[in-house]
């Protein structure tokens, strides 16, 4: 395919600066410039039901001329469905047509924009996740601009995102969760088949290596869960609501030094990268793996559970990339998970 024209783009790695596109294999759906916060300006890991969550998309441009009235258009999808964009969007989030917003301030190569919505959650959306009182979405994002005499990208009401061929696109999945207790421990998901016929697809999990395990965007979904403190940083910014961020409140604490820390816990316990591999498994009805093919009809979706057993060292990370792609190596989707040792009795 080749890819759209334009110089507007989402950042799909925070070292992405649109001059070149998405190398084959990249993990592009965690994009750095897609986030939740609540009404405070807060980064939420996930959704509140019935609450105003705000999602921000942050816009920039290859081009030292600046664009204004640049818009930028949200779904919420179900990532099952092996692709996100207007075929799978959630009905909270506005359906095919999605949620629509005007960036405030003019785009250019210096001087990015953020575009901000607000998304109210609502009880259907509680799925994918690892028992029913928590949810798995991803947030597509669709950058263009309509007025002339320079139009750049369209609006869209139906079709999926290509987040590879189409830098106007982005798309952003990340969960976190806590690893306590004694044996593996399940993170459960599905799978869907996107085709009209009966196909067989490959599902792989790996554990990202060192630093790749805790980078800019780990860091900050790691900062924004309850159970995760920054010890021996400045004092922490002033607050900033939701419609005036520029960036992520934990990106602003996280760049003036510190250390994360896992809270309630007697002593100091730094989070770093697991010196140890986790033992994991893909589980299916049919077996379990590494990797995996998967056997789907069109409408069906096929639960799949990540088992991870670590060495349960408190504060150590692991983090794990799931992809599902077609027999030929054509990759549909992915998610990104992180998970964190800490004590049986940790609650915090």
């Amino acid at each position: 395919m080749t890819r759209m024209p334009g110089d507007l783009y989402v950042k799909y790695t925070s070292g992405d600066d649109g001059s070149a596109a998405i190398p084959a294999g990249e993990a592009y759906w965690a994009s750095p410039s897609i986030w939740l916060t609540d009404p405070a300006g807060n980064s939420i890991p996930s959704a509140v039901v019935g609450e105003d969550n705000w999602v921000h998309v942050q816009v920039d441009s290859t081009n030292t001329d600046p664009r204004s009235t640049v818009k930028v258009q949200t779904w919420v999808c179900d990532f099952t469905a092996g692709f996100i964009g207007p075929d799978a969007a959630r009905a909270s989030s506005g359906g095919a047509s999605g949620q629509t917003a005007t960036v405030a301030t003019d785009v250019s190569q210096a001087t990015p924009g953020v575009a901000h919505v607000v998304w109210r959650a609502d009880a259907t959306d509680l799925i994918n996740g690892p028992n029913p009182d928590t949810g798995h979405l991803c947030v597509g994002a669709n950058v263009y601009v309509e007025t002339l005499p320079a139009p750049e990208g369209a609006r869209l009401s139906s079709g999926r995102l290509d987040v590879i061929d189409n830098r106007h696109h982005g798309w952003k999945n990340v969960t976190v969760v806590r690893a306590a207790g004694e044996g593996p421990a399940p993170i459960a998901f599905r799978l869907a088949n996107p085709g009209p016929e009966v196909d067989v697809f490959v599902v792989t999990a790996r554990e990202l290596d060192g630093e790749a395990a805790m980078g800019q965007v780990e860091q900050e979904h790691l900062l924004a869960t309850g159970f995760v403190d920054l010890a021996d940083g400045a004092p922490d910014p002033p607050p900033v609501p939701a419609a005036c961020l520029r960036e992520p409140r934990e990106r602003t604490r996280l760049a003036q030094g510190g250390q994360l820390v896992l809270r309630g816990m007697p002593d100091t316990t730094p989070l770093r990268p697991a010196e140890q591999r986790a033992r994991f498994a893909l589980v299916t009805a049919e077996g379990q793996d590494h990797a995996l093919e998967v056997g789907i009809r069109p409408g069906e979706q096929v639960p799949v559970v990540l088992a991870v057993d670590t060495a349960r060292e408190p504060g150590e990370v692991h983090t794990f990339d799931i992809v599902q792609q077609t027999r030929d190596g054509l990759v549909l989707g992915g998610a990104r998970l992180i998970a964190v040792d800490v004590p049986d009795w940790h609650c915090c």
